[in-house]
């Protein structure tokens, strides 16, 4: 595998490819606007924003070979100790690696089996942005403090919100995105005040 050091921050510039539409958002893990022309890398996307094992990711970090017309790879992401080059719903015929690094494919089923937590996040993410420059660390730490056992979303917010409760819903998804807590329904339920937050172990 390629050396974990190797970092792709900066997208291959390109134009739409024609008949896509241009879907923008602000990527809170790398602090930076994304450009991304189609629903499936817009639903890869918010899953790799909500994943709080992946570290670092990049659109658009290179082609499937030399050629400059050649497909390009929807998404290079690094864990820990391993990364990936994604490819969002391509075809079959594509090389195993790509700069030694592993190629995996992302299916529709694959996406259309993640669409609640899809769904929950694309509702989260933009509180997570309205208030990450708001949120103090005291406040953030509370979240994990006061999440000793599993208890709903409504509880939390109504123990933390002492000031400002929007900050208190964010501190609380910021504490989800990053790992500090846990919820497990997002993944087959729609996010609501009775959403059981947990402890992670």
């Amino acid at each position: 595998m390629k050396d974990l050091a190797t970092r792709y921050d900066t997208p291959l510039e390109t134009v739409r490819p024609r008949g896509r539409r241009l879907i923008e958002g602000f990527s809170v893990k790398l602090e930076r606007r994304v450009r991304l022309f189609s629903h499936g890398s817009f639903a890869q996307w918010i899953r790799l924003e909500a994943d709080p094992s992946i570290l670092e990711f990049c659109e658009r970090p290179a082609r499937l070979g030399s050629n400059p017309e050649a497909r390009l790879i929807d998404f290079w992401a690094r864990r820990t100790d391993t990364q990936e080059m994604l490819l969002v719903d391509a075809p079959q015929e594509v090389p195993s690696q790509v700069c030694g690094i592993p190629v995996r494919f992302v299916t529709d089923a694959e996406l259309a089996a993640a669409n609640v937590w899809i769904v929950n996040w694309s509702r989260m993410l933009p509180v997570v942005n309205a208030t990450r420059a708001l949120l103090p660390p005291r406040l953030l730490r509370s979240v994990v403090h006061h999440v000793r056992e599993a208890m709903s979303l409504g509880r939390l917010e109504h123990e933390l919100s002492y000031g400002d409760p929007s900050l208190a819903r964010g501190a609380i998804f910021a504490q989800l995105r990053t790992g500090g807590i846990r919820a497990p329904s997002l993944h087959t339920q729609p996010i609501g005040l009775h959403t059981l937050l947990e402890p992670v172990s």
